[in-house]
């Protein structure tokens, strides 16, 4: 073998275990910023939100074409190595690609695009196990977006269990959302909870996002106020979130580049 054979699969190595510690840098957050602002208005009006043809289990073969020419060969050698694990683990493996494909069409380094398809496939897998290996590819990807912007694995489980056979996409994203704009993560729970109980509730969860992306921007305590007055007025018989308004706390921020 070359030198030059051998330096490859030393390099490839590395960006397959980690070892380069530019792995340390952060990792772009995809579209979940974008996401997590408002909700597709495609999604509004229907009371289950949107839903794909297949579970997760049925969806792997019939994943998005894998383009290695947009890489560099050792870039692209490594994301096969991570898509073909987590096709093997029933992951789905398209928002991973179009998350290397947005890395690409930045111009991001292959080594950030490798950390930032990495930790999203990690993400969709703990969003499995909050969500339900019955859950939509849809309902992954969002959720593995709420992981990354903080919130908690149990949050998750606790919407599932409002919206138990219908899609909790809606839910999560106003969920993920109004937990970056500051407000405490329980209170956000409560409340998306309660109006995500309500037969279609799409439509009102977006008015909840909207309420509280308004009443952000004159700080978190103005937005769990907010939060509070529109439950009273939206769920009926419904108590405001008991934890206290905050003025002081900081806004989760989703991964960034």
């Amino acid at each position: 073998m070359t030198a030059h054979g051998v330096a490859l699969l030393v390099v490839v190595g590395q960006l397959l275990t980690g070892a380069d510690p530019r792995l340390a840098a952060p990792a772009f957050a995809g579209d979940s910023a974008r996401r997590v602002a408002v909700v597709d208005t495609t999604h509004k009006g229907r009371s289950d939100g949107p839903q794909l043809p297949c579970r997760v289990g049925d969806c792997v073969r019939q994943q998005i074409q894998f383009d290695a020419a947009r890489f560099d060969s050792v870039t692209a050698f490594a994301l096969r190595s991570i898509l073909d694990s987590a096709a093997e683990r029933g992951l789905p493996t398209a928002p991973l690609i179009n998350r290397a494909l947005e890395g690409s069409a930045r111009k991001v380094g292959g080594v950030r695009i490798l950390k930032a398809v990495r930790e999203f496939a990690t993400a969709l897998e703990l969003a499995r196990e909050a969500l339900g290996a019955e859950s939509t590819v849809a309902e992954l990807e969002v959720g593995a977006d709420a992981l990354r912007a903080g919130v908690d694995a149990r949050m998750l489980t606790a919407i599932r269990a409002a919206r138990p056979s219908s899609s909790a996409v809606t839910a999560l994203v106003v969920l993920t959302d109004i937990v970056s704009r500051g407000v405490p993560a329980v209170t956000a729970r409560d409340a998306v909870t309660a109006i995500a109980r309500m037969p279609r509730s799409d439509d009102a969860l977006l008015g909840l996002q909207v309420m509280v992306a308004k009443n952000a921007v004159r700080g978190p305590g103005m937005a769990v106020d907010a939060l509070r007055r529109y439950l009273r007025g939206t769920v009926p018989g419904s108590d405001p979130p008991s934890a206290p308004a905050t003025v002081d706390r900081k806004p989760i921020r989703p991964p960034s580049l």
